[in-house]
């Protein structure tokens, strides 16, 4: 099979954002499918095609980013794309657009289209944009931009992968005849190699500076359950303690300081799982979210994980038994439910356990493979029927 990726992917890619992306590529090219990611640049002048040696290629297309990218409405990015696609689309048997945050989509709909394409929900703009809790800022502006562009791509598309009822009803609701297969994300092999141990007192927060991941509700949270403990709160991800520290200050939570809040930046799966190792828990507080990636990794090791009951995190953990799910504006229920499990290891155990069978059976990297593979068939089937 030829394959088509349009996906986000940087010119080094031991710094991608999405991993499991690499993860799936190097097993769809190890079946012996042929496959090329196709990703847009605005930091590059020319094409660059290179061989990754890991089994596929990656093209990288040069944009107008800046001003003239906004002013077009991203016309730019799509554009590129396009006349890409008009030259080569035909070369393919499918093409597989992850996500629907940066327009990639937009390239594909059209009556010239031949070639069938999917496309994997990964966010839900259009929903994080009423969750986000800046209201004059560029994010905002972008995101009500990448709305329009979001839906109307699910409306003119048929083929979707999805994996939470929220992603699905949302796709069903713009578009209700659209065509959905379930398909999870690939979890890094150092999660599944991992074991936890149930000695540790501290917390991980792994949101770093995102709205919407909910630092500064972790931070009054954190501020109630360090009183009196000898506790602390490890925070991943883009920060830093300098600014931390001045958000707590700016908040009035007397017992945060240096002495118990550390913040790692961004971390590889080595580096996480070094923190898991000094904490009793994920502690993930979004204001929204679909199936993050943080909350599966850490049932895939078998950290208990705290989360609020938004989006589509109530399809990875039920309460009680694989996690504990607690409301989003109720912060003495987080802190309840925090200092609960702190003190009972006997629950910090079922939770592991209970989540470590029921995440390393959904994230099966030979389930999901057969999956996609079978849906680009079905896809490609349906198309020349």
């Amino acid at each position: 099979m030829k394959i088509l990726w349009l996906a986000p992917y940087p010119l080094n890619p031991e710094h991608h954002p999405a991993p499991w992306i690499m993860m799936l590529a190097r097993e769809i090219a190890g079946c012996g499918h042929q496959l090329m990611i196709v990703t847009p640049s605005s930091k590059i002048k020319e094409p660059i095609i290179y061989d990754t040696g890991l089994g596929y290629q990656v093209t990288a297309l040069p944009y107008q980013g800046g001003l003239v990218h906004l002013l077009t409405l991203f016309g730019t990015q799509i554009r590129a794309i396009r006349r890409y696609l008009g030259k080569y689309a035909q070369n393919y048997d499918i093409i597989h657009v992850h996500g629907t945050e940066i327009q990639l989509a937009s390239s594909l709909i059209g009556p010239l289209m031949k070639t069938p394409f999917v496309i994997s929900i990964q966010g839900i703009i259009s929903l994080y944009l009423k969750a986000l809790p800046e209201w004059l800022s560029k994010r905002r502006l972008y995101w009500t931009l990448t709305s329009y562009h979001e839906k109307r791509e699910i409306r003119l598309s048929n083929y979707f992968f999805c994996r939470t009822l929220w992603d699905s009803r949302f796709v069903k609701q713009v578009n209700p005849s659209a065509v959905i297969f379930k398909c999870w994300e690939l979890i890094r092999s150092e999660f599944f190699e991992y074991s936890h141990l149930f000695f540790s007192k501290d917390i991980l927060f792994m949101g770093g500076d995102n709205p919407l991941k909910a630092l500064r509700h972790c931070l009054r949270v954190f501020n109630q359950v360090a009183k009196g403990r000898d506790i602390k709160l490890h925070i991943v991800g883009s920060s830093d303690l300098k600014k931390i520290l001045t958000l707590s200050s700016r908040m009035g939570l007397s017992e945060l300081g240096p002495q118990n809040l550390i913040v790692h930046g961004r971390q590889d799966a080595t580096g996480i799982i070094r923190i898991y190792a000094s904490c009793f828990c994920l502690y993930h507080p979004s204001l929204i979210d679909n199936s993050p990636n943080s909350v599966c990794e850490a049932q895939v090791a078998g950290l208990p994980v705290i989360a609020t009951s938004v989006g589509g995190v109530p399809d990875l953990l039920e309460d009680g038994q694989t996690g504990l799910l607690v409301q989003k504006d109720d912060l003495e229920g987080h802190v309840s439910a925090l200092e609960k499990l702190l003190d009972d290891q006997t629950l910090q155990r079922r939770l592991s356990d209970n989540a470590r069978k029921l995440a390393r059976n959904r994230h099966d990297k030979t389930m999901i493979l057969e999956r996609t593979i079978s849906a680009y068939q079905n896809i490609i089937n349906r198309t020349h029927a």
